[in-house]
């Protein structure tokens, strides 16, 4: 059986047996996010990406019984019946639109399996951060947030409206500042020149306030992760690059906190040679900025980052 997840940023598929074990997985960048806010509109290069990936995906796969659905960024935009009846008719594939509580659901019965099958137990809140959405369940709670890296990339206005601070202030307050720093905005103060970067890491904390308060809320020290963002850092500290990729390597693997702020800085700084090497084509800025929110939304959580979601959950319901 063949499921694809037609994201806002990738479009994933998997192959797996009547046992739920995967033969073969696919990646494929297509950025379906990009100016979405401002067009309503697929874009056409996206659109010319979708085509490759599944034009790749037909030549080894039957595309007309796969379960193919789509998520935010179809959600939105204004063209995607029409691309779906193009999509149909040349490769036969049937996308549907899921609600995001179908596709929290389904993404976090993929999830489960995962974490069982490393048998990791407990406690755990599922945060799925896509390129135009971001969804957060743990046990009957669900709540989708209009947020995505792609989405709350374009709309930092790069501005320089961080907020000033004095020096004096902060030695007289920190004095050993220099050696450890806790507050998260002091941090990205002083420790990040670059303005634009800068930008980016502060307007992170409005973004995902109200995410922040639910999570915080609930009280809970466990999230899995299963989106590109940590699945991405998981490879990176692993040593892993894009061609290279295991999901095997990196699922059940820890990131805290401070991974996110270390590797904002570490991808920004890349040259987009190695950017592209390591994380894949176009992905370094939306990479960047999905780390931010990530720093923004956790504290002292525990993040367990598991590469299954929404693909295999579709291999393993009726829908």
């Amino acid at each position: 059986m063949l499921g694809i997840d037609l994201g806002s940023n990738t479009l994933r598929a998997v192959e797996m047996d009547e046992n739920f074990k995967k033969i073969k997985e696919y990646e494929f960048i297509i950025g379906a996010a990009k100016n979405l806010s401002k067009t309503r509109q697929i874009s056409t290069e996206a659109i010319e990406k979708i085509k490759e990936a599944l034009n790749i995906l037909s030549k080894e796969q039957n595309l007309n019984k796969a379960k193919a659905v789509a998520t935010a960024a179809f959600r939105k935009a204004d063209n995607t019946d029409e691309i779906f009846k193009d999509l149909k008719e040349q490769f036969g594939v049937n996308f549907r639109v899921i609600d995001a509580k179908t596709e929290a659901k389904i993404s976090v019965l993929g999830m489960k399996k995962a974490l069982a099958s490393l048998d990791i137990k407990g406690y755990f809140a599922y945060c799925d951060l896509g390129g135009a959405s971001c969804e957060l369940s743990f046990d009957q709670y669900f709540q989708s947030f209009d947020f995505g890296i792609i989405s709350f990339y374009e709309k930092c206005n790069f501005q320089n409206d961080f907020p000033t601070i004095s020096f004096k202030k902060i030695l007289k307050k920190y004095p050993n500042f220099v050696y450890k720093i806790k507050d998260k905005k002091l941090k990205i103060h002083l420790l990040i020149k670059d303005k634009k970067l800068k930008n980016i890491a502060f307007k992170a904390f409005d973004e995902v306030k109200e995410l922040k308060k639910v999570l915080k809320k609930a009280k809970i020290r466990k999230v899995i992760l299963n989106s590109g963002v940590p699945t991405a850092l998981a490879a990176l500290k692993c040593g892993l690059n894009y061609e290279k990729y295991d999901a095997k390597k990196i699922n059940g693997k820890i990131l805290y906190t401070q991974d996110f702020f270390k590797f904002a800085l570490k991808i920004w700084n890349m040259s987009e040679k190695d950017a592209n090497f390591y994380l894949g084509k176009t992905r370094k800025k939306y990479l960047t900025a999905g780390c931010f929110l990530f720093f923004a939304i956790f504290d002292k959580e525990e993040c367990i980052v598991i590469d299954e979601g929404l693909r295999e959950g579709l291999c393993m319901t009726n829908l």
